[in-house]
């Protein structure tokens, strides 16, 4: 339960940290250019401008709540997290007002205006640091001098080692994501035919017992390979392998046989989900062209909204360019690609589901 937690946590803090961090360079760039371009210097409708700047400013105050909690979530076992945010965001905070005005190119409502866009970035972090730097420091009082770099002493690094043999290899079975345990290569035939779980009919994994993991299971498959050799022994298993409490999920992420399951269930899976984005998308293609006209319109009526000064045209963004629909579509396309191979990678071998 706990690997579960840290890994989702991280992936989360990742994912926040990603779209935090590309709406904050997004947003604080526009804001910075249009203090470059004079906007807040000779404004054509000082209204519109200040209503762009307000728009700005709450986009930006969402950035840095998604930046804010992703730090924390990547970064919660390091208890500093919190201190350092803290003083980072109260520097900033009175030096980005000032190069906002020196941008600019001059000191009036606007301008300061602006910079107080860009102070929201750090609001959150000022809430999150003070919150966690509390949580330090009584952490530190109940459990003493915790503070310091953890390298993920808790993580387990998996390494499948593969030995080139010169001899030819017999041809093996096919395995698919329904193969049972006793199937797999790494399962030799003689155990399995003294084993409860191959007697039962049922994969190890869902019998949440096998004999990598399981003492009662290991003592009932040794004892009867030995009572077939006329051996009596009282049991063979020791203290030094780990079992679970009731209530708990088995250890299957350090078990070569689930894992070499798993490796399967990924090979059997990765191909479809890999080329299923160019194929939807030559099914749905209609459905794709209706959905980016309704983008682009969106679009396009918040660029009207957000532009510092009235737009020259109906399509200020040339969106409506056939050649953009295909580039819209190639890069739609390829990120769903390698993003969704990404998570099926996540919940196989991080979820172990």
């Amino acid at each position: 339960m706990i690997r579960w937690w840290r890994e989702s946590r991280d992936w989360v803090g990742t994912r926040l940290l990603q779209i935090g961090s590309v709406g904050a360079l997004a947003g604080a760039g526009y804001l910075i250019w249009g203090g470059l371009k004079g906007f807040f210097v000779n404004p054509i409708d000082p209204a519109r401008v200040a209503a762009v700047v307000g728009r700005l400013d709450f986009f930006l105050y969402l950035c840095g709540w998604a930046i804010a909690l992703g730090l924390l979530c990547r970064l919660w076992d390091w208890r500093p997290i919190g201190v350092v945010m803290l003083f980072s965001a109260v520097a900033f905070w009175f030096i980005l007002p000032i190069v906002f005005v020196i941008l600019a190119g001059a000191e009036n409502p606007l301008s300061l205006r602006g910079g107080q866009a860009l102070r929201a970035l750090l609001t959150p972090s000022l809430i999150v640091g003070f919150g966690q730097g509390i949580y330090a420091a009584i952490d530190f009082w109940r459990t003493g001098p915790t503070w310091r770099w953890k390298a993920k002493s808790l993580a387990q690094l998996i390494f499948v080692v593969r030995e080139t043999e010169k001899r030819v290899r017999p041809r093996r079975r096919l395995l698919t994501p329904l193969s049972p345990c006793w199937k797999l290569p790494v399962v030799d035939k003689i155990m399995c035919d003294n084993c409860p779980v191959y007697q039962r009919r049922k994969p190890c994994w869902r019998l949440k017992g096998g004999c990598q993991c399981n003492p009662l299971i290991v003592d009932a498959l040794l004892g009867n390979l030995t009572e077939k050799m006329g051996l009596t022994v009282s049991s063979f298993s020791t203290a030094s392998l780990m079992t679970w409490k009731k209530g708990e999920k088995p250890p299957c992420h350090r078990c070569a046989i689930y894992l070499l399951h798993q490796q399967i269930k990924y090979d059997w899976m990765a191909p479809v989900l890999f080329f299923a984005p160019p194929v939807l998308l030559y099914l749905f293609w209609d459905a794709y062209l209706t959905g980016y006209q309704k983008a682009t319109a969106w679009l396009t009526q918040l660029w009207i909204d957000l532009a510092f000064a009235p737009a020259a045209s109906p399509d200020p963004l040339g969106l409506s360019n056939p050649l953009l629909v295909g580039y819209v579509a190639f890069v739609l396309c390829a990120l769903s690609m390698v993003y969704g191979i990404r998570f099926l990678e996540w919940v196989i071998f991080g979820l172990n589901l």
